[in-house]
């Protein structure tokens, strides 16, 4: 039951339960049944001060849930500079693919993201 309302308080932005609940000894890396990740959801909505927490309470940066995605394939498909920077500043992998064949660099040029482009350039991504 914590495992869902972490999850959840992640992709709402809920900075203080999701602190509670780590506090309170729920796994960083907790996954729904998409295997999606605290850090995914957090990633995948801007959530930047959650998602800088979670990286620093050790959240897996490249976990990938059941479509191949990642936290770093989601905020480069939506344009989250910051959290782009910090994931690859903790060794996010900028070449993963989903199950289609897409990649990161692919989602943020189809979505004109020029300065995430530009990042996962500098990144060594194709």
């Amino acid at each position: 039951m914590n495992e869902e309302i972490f999850l959840d308080a992640a992709e709402n932005g809920d900075l203080e339960t999701v602190k509670k609940l780590l506090e309170s000894g729920v796994d960083v890396n907790s996954k729904d049944e998409h295997d999606r990740t605290a850090l995914l959801k957090a990633s995948k909505h801007g959530h930047t001060d959650i998602a800088t927490l979670l990286v620093e309470k050790g959240a897996e940066v490249d976990h990938r849930d059941n479509r191949g995605t990642t936290a770093l394939y989601w905020a480069s498909t939506n344009g989250y500079q910051e959290i782009v920077e910090l994931l690859i500043e903790n060794k996010g992998d900028v070449s993963v693919h989903d199950d289609r064949g897409w990649s990161a660099m692919d989602q943020a040029v189809a979505k004109n993201h020029k300065d995430v482009v530009d990042l996962l350039t500098a990144a060594g991504a194709h």
